[in-house]
Parts: C-alpha cells; structure tokens; sequence
C-alpha cells in the first residue's frame, strides 16, 4: 500500500426549509438512478463487461428522464461502475449486491471550469450546489460550510488554483442524519466531501523540512491505543511510549469522535517520534494483516467476536491514516511482515529483557524488522 493520489475532506454543514428539500431530492434522484442501474446490470450480463466511459455513455441515455444533469448521472455511473469492479475482484456475485442506506450526489473533476461545476467552493466557509426539485428543474443555492482551521490553507490554495484552472476536485454531498423541526421543517445534518491532490496536502500541511536523527520508530496498532518502540542502527532500545484512545471503545461513542481523537492520537505519535530522533517508522503491512486475520481467528488466538472487523478493518484504517500524515513529519514509512511481532520467542524475550507489556514487546519487533530493511 503507497501513499495515495487523493484524499477526502469532510467538511459538516447543515441545511433547512427549502434548501433541505432540494438537497433531499437531489440525493433522490441520484439513488433512484443507481437503483435502476444495477437492477439493469443484474438483468443483463453484457453491462458487467463495460469499460467506464461505455457504462457512463449507458448511463446517461437510461437515467436522464431521472436525473437531467449529465455531470450527476456520471457520478452515479461511476459509484456503481466501482462497485462492480470491487465485487468482480473479489468473486462476490453480481446479483446478491444491494445498495446500502445511502443518500448523496456527486460531481466528478473539472479543471476547465473552475475545479466543478455542479459542486464548487466558492470560499473556504461557503460552496455553491446545483440541485433539483421534484418536477426535475434545476437551481443553485449557496451552503454556509463549517470548515475546520486545520483545512484553511489546504482549502485556500485549491480554490485559487481551481479559478486558475490549474486543478480540478471531484465532491460529494452526503446526507448524514435529518430532523423534522417545527411546521415540518426539514433540517439536514450533511458533509461535503472533497478529493484533494496528495501532493497539495502535503504542499500545504507539511510541518517540519528534515529529520532530526537517523533512529527507527516501530508501530503497534490495536484498539484502544497506538504502541511506539524507538530503536537505534545498531537496535538497541531508546525510548518508547504509547498513545491512548480508550474512550472510543465505549458503546455509543459517536465515529466521528472516535476518529477525531484516533487522528489527535496519530499526530502525537508522530511528533513525538520526529522530535526523539527517528527519520523511520515501521508499521505492519495491511495486506497481509488482512490475509493473516483467518488464521487468527481460525486458531482461537483473537476471542472477540467482532475482531474481523477490529483487526481487518480498523487497524488497516489506522495504518492507513498513519501512512499518509508521515510524511508530513518527514519520515519515511517502511512495511514490515506482521508474522513473529506476536506470539514469538523473540517477541516473549522482549518482554523479559526490557520489562515491556506484549503491545510495545510488538511495537520493538517491528522497529527491528524495519531496521533491516534500512
């Protein structure tokens, strides 16, 4: 896994009265086109094998009595197209997939007319939407965005190359929650979500030029917590610390914290690391965690019935967060195979050498791992 071409911002707003309305039946009309088209491919076989361009230029003949706005039917095309490639990669039948409980509209990148043209940020705090109402006419209205400070640079510098025309941004509107106030007034709880070049976050985000030393930083993901063992070039131990997210194992905890105190969490480790002299962090490689979860759970090793999910999924993602915010802190991402940081001779020597707990014992076994391939 390598550093991605893009990432998404999510930026919260809140919509009502009639705004909400439009937004509502946009994000209907989109799910009414994504229903038809993969109750089409379910029906026809020859729709499977499509190229992209031929499944939007499909697309935009069979949904436009729908949805009159070729940019909209393209971005449901697409969403749809995506899924049928997902599930052909991994053997999932065509005819058993179902659309989730979504409500959304997106647009793809336009660099010639301003970054988008159905969804555009307008300033860092406001964006512009092309929607539709029930009898299908089209209106733009303005949303009022609750930008986070940490996205202001980032957003600044995107709007100004989008009117210059150096860069376009694909966006998505999703529908999160909605409440019906007084009068039935429809409020909608929303995100935008923008798809930002990789090299611009780091252009804009990038905190420190060069690393302070030359020492090797192992990772141990789990749950509720981020383990870090810090190595010299000749593997001797330095310096560890562990990096606390408990709460968000509560039952009930909101995602949208959880993830926002798992982020806090990253950036601390990272700072920390950059600042004890590490110019390396060695993390598990996510794919084969992900090959390796069966036997986990096969062997009994893993006793949670949900740690499928903890392991295979929240951990990759972790990882995965990891990955793309250190280079932020310029340090280099080294992956490390996962067999033996657990449940090994060397990982229970660890513990008795160092007096260390079995996470950062893991943690010190993947800094060792990663220094050899320094």
């Amino acid at each position: 896994m390598g550093l991605p071409e893009y990432l998404t911002l999510n930026i919260p707003f809140t919509v009502k009265d009639v705004n909400a309305k439009l937004v509502w039946s946009t994000a209907w009309l989109s799910k009414l086109c994504a229903h038809r088209l993969l109750g089409d491919v379910k029906n026809n076989d020859v729709l499977i094998d499509l190229s992209q361009a031929s499944f939007l230029k499909y697309a935009r003949k069979r949904c436009y009595d729908i949805l009159p706005n070729r940019r909209y039917i393209d971005g449901v095309a697409t969403l749809i197209h995506s899924t049928l490639r997902s599930a052909r990669k991994l053997g999932v039948n065509i005819k058993s997939i179902e659309l989730r409980q979504w409500l959304l509209f997106q647009s793809e990148a336009e660099k010639e007319k301003k970054g988008n043209l159905n969804i555009r940020l307008t300033t860092i705090n406001e964006a512009e939407l092309l929607v539709i109402n029930h009898k299908k006419e089209p209106k733009k209205i303005v949303i009022d965005l609750r930008t986070s400070k940490g996205y202001r640079k980032t957003l600044e510098t995107l709007i100004e190359r989008a009117l210059n025309r150096e860069i376009g941004y694909p966006a998505r509107i999703v529908v999160k929650e909605y409440n019906f106030y007084q009068c039935n007034n429809l409020h909608l709880y929303c995100s935008l979500q923008i798809m930002i070049p990789y090299n611009l976050y780091l252009e804009t985000m990038r905190k420190y030029v060069k690393p302070l030393g030359d020492y090797v930083a192992g990772v141990d993901v789990n749950v509720d917590r981020i383990n870090l063992a810090i190595i010299d070039k000749y593997g001797r131990l330095r310096d560890i610390k562990t990096f606390w997210f408990r709460e968000v194992t509560s039952r009930g905890y909101k995602r949208k914290s959880a993830w926002t105190k798992i982020h806090q969490a990253i950036h601390n480790m990272l700072d920390y690391t950059y600042h004890h002299g590490a110019s390396v962090v060695a993390l598990e490689n996510p794919e084969i965690i992900g090959y390796l979860r069966y036997y986990w759970i096969k062997n009994g090793n893993r006793e949670s019935r949900n740690y499928n999910y903890r392991v295979s999924i929240f951990r990759n993602k972790v990882i995965e967060a990891i990955t793309y915010k250190t280079p932020l802190y310029t340090l280099k991402t080294i992956y490390v195979d996962p067999k033996g940081t657990t449940h090994s001779k060397k990982h229970d020597e660890a513990m008795r050498k160092y007096g260390l707990d079995r996470h950062t014992a893991s943690a010190y076994i993947i800094a060792l791992k990663g220094l050899k391939q320094t």
